[in-house]
């Protein structure tokens, strides 16, 4: 857990790593949860692949597989990261190669969706990762 706190406060500021740990702590099971902390410590480990690229490659096979919820909030990240947008976009134009021309159209309107949440809402747009309360566990 520490490695998310830590890893999550320095992508979106202090406090935001408990108030995500609170939103892991509602998974009932603790393998799973323990498995997603760990898995922050992978994504901070950029040795060899940036952050954003971690969050670029996790959308686009989010996406892929059509979990399109975590994909559209990656696609957040990196709209809070300073990831362009119009990168975001040519990720998902490229994606059409794999997938096919129609299932990158359907991620595309997702993804415009996204950057348009971010637009408006900016890091309340991810707010369901990162519920109130969570500051002072």
């Amino acid at each position: 857990m520490k490695t998310t706190i830590r890893y999550i406060d320095g992508l979106f500021g202090p406090g935001m790593g408990k108030r995500h740990a609170a939103f892991l702590d509602k998974l009932e099971s603790p393998e799973l949860r323990d498995m997603i902390h760990r898995y922050h410590g992978l994504e901070e480990d950029s040795s060899h692949l940036s952050i954003e690229e971690n969050y670029l490659v996790g959308m686009c096979v989010l996406f892929a597989t059509k979990n399109h919820g975590t994909a559209s909030m990656f696609a957040k990240v990196l709209l809070h990261l300073g990831t362009p947008k119009l990168k975001i976009i040519e990720a998902v134009t490229r994606m059409s190669m794999w997938i096919g021309g129609l299932p990158a159209a359907e991620v595309a309107f997702h993804v415009q969706r996204a950057i348009r949440e971010y637009e408006t809402d900016g890091i309340g747009s991810l707010g369901a990762w990162f519920p109130p309360g969570g500051e002072s566990a």
